[in-house]
């Protein structure tokens, strides 16, 4: 039945609504017409019922041309009924009433102007207009029917007013005190400037129910987008670490390989320990790589908003990559609570050999060994310090290279120089730094993209050596 009731237009419940009032009302009417409980005058309750049904019919529908007929019809029409008025004007749909009553005759009465004033606040209607014409409506029908009684009884011939008919009715002003029921009428009025206010804030709450789905569906669409936004974050954060992995190690067995099959043939020497360098380079790399993907494939996904360990706020992807960093070994479980690799400086110091393999010489001033490397700045630094000397050792053409770590209150600052011989570097290299699908231009941005996500600056720009210097500094973390 409910998922019936449901399916049904608002129009259609309303009617269906309507339509079960009017036969319980008219039904319990008969009942009771026989009984001790019979009204003194049945064509009221009569009139009572079919506005009623009206009513709840089609205010929802026309609230404003509703409260109006109701307001103004109601009491004209239960007045003509009650005093007989309607059968003397030849209305005997309502028949004939035994005794004449120009007073309400039960307080069930009032339910048409309860309703009406009800359902009109509720579907829009402001409410001082329905507390207008509902409140006017009801002294109308107690107040303004009496007084007229009264003041036209009070000039017609005394000899047709001598019958028990009009006994019920008022004779003159002065009788109006007595007829009147001052109490019920301020009841009365107080019952509808309740119900007309209990409408409004029936539609006060049902418009903050809709505004709050409202703001529920856009807080449900922004999630998607944000869902969405953390995917394409963590795609990217995926392809930067995949870039560290290849470019740092295997651009090195490149390098040396290239170098170890120029003198080939006059120093086989050289071309075997090359290539042992080669395979134990190669299996650094593998890895470096394998251990990315597992941690990967292994991190909860309930960790946080970026994917793997929470990581994310260090802008390099550290719980979902850092095996890239220097071919670190066997995972280590991070702050984030997920198995990520931390690097050490020991790592970092390995990042140097290598490329003194390839024929740089790098010297490093690093802070002390014994620290540990567990905060997002420290990964972060580590990152930018690998890129840097990748780009020294595959695009600079230099022969030597200098790392300063220098870490304080003040957060830590991180300097590379080289003495590549492609000149100084273009004015705002790092604003015209674009990614292409081959991979150029992704150091740059990498690094760019990895200081300021931990609040830091990165520069690039000529060094005391001859070629280009990357500076980041990045704040200290608690």
């Amino acid at each position: 039945m409910v998922g019936i009731w449901r399916r049904l237009s608002q129009g259609q419940q309303d009617v269906l609504l309507a339509a079960v009032i009017g036969l319980v009302w008219f039904v319990s009417l008969n009942l009771i017409n026989g009984t001790g409980l019979r009204p003194h005058n049945p064509a009221v309750s009569v009139v009572t019922g079919v506005f009623l049904v009206g009513t709840v019919a089609f205010v929802r529908r026309i609230p404003r041309i509703m409260l109006v007929i109701v307001s103004v019809l109601y009491p004209f029409v239960y007045a003509a009924v009650g005093t007989g008025l309607a059968a003397q004007l030849g209305l005997t749909i309502f028949g004939q009433p035994e005794i004449s009553d120009a007073a309400l005759q039960s307080e069930i009465h009032l339910v048409p102007l309860l309703v009406v004033g009800y359902l009109a606040a509720s579907a829009g209607v402001r409410r001082f207009t329905c507390l207008f014409f509902t409140m006017g409506s009801l002294a109308a029908l107690m107040i303004g029917l009496p007084t007229v009684v009264a003041i036209v009884l009070s000039h017609v011939n005394r000899d047709v007013l001598r019958g028990d008919r009009y006994q019920s009715l008022p004779r003159n002003i002065g009788s109006l005190y007595s007829y009147i029921d001052v109490s019920l009428f301020v009841f009365a009025e107080a019952l509808i400037c309740g119900m007309v206010l209990l409408g409004a804030d029936s539609r006060r709450r049902r418009k903050s129910v809709a505004l709050l789905e409202q703001r529920n569906a856009e807080l449900v669409r922004l999630r998607a987008v944000e869902a969405e936004r953390a995917v394409v974050a963590e795609r990217t954060r995926i392809a930067r670490d995949l870039h560290d992995v290849i470019s740092h190690h295997v651009s090195a067995v490149v390098i040396r390989a290239q170098a170890a099959d120029r003198v080939a043939d006059q120093r086989p020497e050289v071309l075997r320990e090359a290539i042992r360098w080669i395979i134990a380079s190669g299996k650094e790399a593998l890895t470096a790589m394998r251990e990315t993907v597992r941690v990967l494939n292994t991190a909860s996904p309930g960790s946080g908003p970026d994917g793997a360990g929470g990581a994310g706020s260090a802008g390099g992807g550290f719980a979902a990559g850092g095996a890239a960093v220097g071919g670190v070994g066997p995972g280590r479980a991070d702050s984030g609570g997920g198995r990520a690799p931390v690097p050490d400086l020991r790592d970092v110091a390995r990042m140097g050999e290598r490329l003194k393999a390839v024929g740089i010489d790098v010297a490093m001033e690093l802070p002390p060994r014994q620290r540990q490397l567990t905060t997002a700045t420290d990964l972060t630094a580590v990152r930018i310090i690998q890129e840097a000397l990748t780009n020294v050792m595959v695009h600079a053409k230099a022969t030597a290279a200098r790392v300063t770590w220098q870490s304080g209150p003040q957060g830590e600052l991180l300097t590379i120089d080289d003495n590549g011989t492609g000149g100084p570097p273009p004015v705002n290299v790092l604003e015209t730094a674009r990614r292409s699908a081959s991979g150029r231009g992704n150091g740059l941005i990498g690094m760019r993209e990895r200081a300021t996500a931990v609040g830091g600056t990165l520069a690039v720009a000529a060094g005391p050596l001859g070629g280009w210097r990357v500076q980041a500094w990045l704040p200290p973390q608690n």
